[in-house]
């Protein structure tokens, strides 16, 4: 009888152990540390926001358009401030193919080739596959900015020498911020908030004129059926002259779409 309680007893021991080897820390898994809501404001004032000082930009840079059945290579040249975008499409061999104008509501496209202007809803993705792109304004885009009425959450993860912090929406979305660099690395958002894109990631941040903003942006639709790559070439901050006009030949109706 003893014998048996003592197989039992071994038994017993021997599957807590067990259960305390496997719930074991993962040495490669990350320390999370959640913020108090009283540090979120902390946090967010070391991203880069230049909403009072960075009100246009232009430049010119290659898009790699990828979606299903179609990949396309073009070039963009564009200017923008905090309310209009003007960009000029040329395919590669450096023809015009189209001219958008965009506001926060609308796009307007001139198709050069075909003679076609079209004025289509901000959110709508039927006509043009860089609709991800031209659907956010440019310098929104460039220089992404969160709000603290937006977050739910803070968190910081710990990976040996590396910290990452993400911070989580009240949408249920998230952004992934570099700690090292107080960069945002990538943005993602649930579909029913209505955005034009799903994620948008950003790489290859530089400096010019003291505004650190992001040479390389990835940007996936929706329903992340398709995605842009926007590699930035040159850029130009707060420049003193914008053309923010499309001019359409008087003979060519706009098709309201």
């Amino acid at each position: 009888m003893c014998s048996k309680k003592l197989a039992i007893y071994f038994a017993a021991v021997f599957i807590f152990l067990s259960a305390c080897r496997t719930t074991r820390p993962n040495p490669g898994d990350p320390v999370i540390v959640e913020l108090e809501e009283a540090e979120f404001d902390s946090v967010l004032n070391l991203l880069p926001n230049y909403a009072t000082s960075l009100y246009a930009v232009s430049g010119k840079g290659r898009a790699i358009v990828s979606e299903p059945n179609n990949s396309d290579r073009v070039t963009i040249e564009f200017e923008t401030d905090s309310l209009l975008s003007l960009l000029t499409i040329k395919n590669r061999i450096g023809i015009v193919g189209a001219e958008m104008l965009v506001d926060q509501d609308s796009i307007l496209i001139y198709n050069k080739v075909d003679k076609v202007a079209q004025k289509i809803s901000a959110v709508d993705n039927r006509l043009t596959s860089l609709n991800e792109l031209v659907s956010i304004n440019l310098i929104d885009l460039l220089n992404y900015k969160i709000h603290l009425r937006q977050i739910a959450g803070i968190e910081r993860h710990f990976q040996g020498s590396d910290v990452t912090t993400y911070m989580f929406f009240k949408t249920g979305g998230y952004a992934r911020i570099s700690e090292q660099n107080k960069e945002i690395e990538y943005i993602e958002q649930p579909r029913f908030t209505g955005l034009p894109y799903s994620a948008i990631r950003y790489e290859n941040y530089g400096t010019i004129n003291g505004y650190t903003l992001p040479r390389k942006i990835t940007i996936l639709s929706a329903d992340e059926a398709s995605k842009v790559i926007f590699q930035i070439r040159s850029l130009e901050t707060n420049p003193d002259n914008l053309n923010l006009t499309l001019t359409i030949p008087e003979n060519i109706p706009i098709e309201r779409i």
